[in-house]
């Protein structure tokens, strides 16, 4: 039968300091991660906003335009700035189909990404 060895004095000492004190000397999480996700957030937040007051504004102007409250004829600087906005949106629009969309970085954490 093989004899069991009892830790000697040392090693007792050493494990009952480690279960004391942190066992962790430095936070592995950093601060600078966190901190990035939250400005690309904030970012693509704002960014997300002017696009949809974008694409509010020109929806409003067809829905005045089918309402006949004007012709386009009658105002042709705000037809031309809204035909602008309107291609620009529609060009983010499908940008953001064929690329992807933003998904931060817990949402790829939960799913293995």
């Amino acid at each position: 039968m093989d004899e069991v060895q009892l830790p000697d004095e040392q090693e007792t000492q050493e494990a009952q300091e480690r279960r004391r004190g942190e066992r962790r000397q430095v936070e592995r999480r950093s601060e600078g991660r966190r901190e990035n996700d939250r400005a690309r957030t904030r970012s693509y937040q704002f960014w997300a906003t002017g696009w949809a007051i974008v694409g509010s504004i020109v929806v409003l102007y067809l829905f005045l335009l089918g309402l006949n409250a004007f012709s386009p004829g009658e105002a042709p600087v705000a037809t031309a700035v809204i035909l602008a906005l309107a291609v620009a949106w529609l060009a983010h629009a499908w940008r953001r189909i064929v690329a992807g969309g933003f998904v931060s970085r817990p949402d790829r954490e939960r799913r293995g990404f």
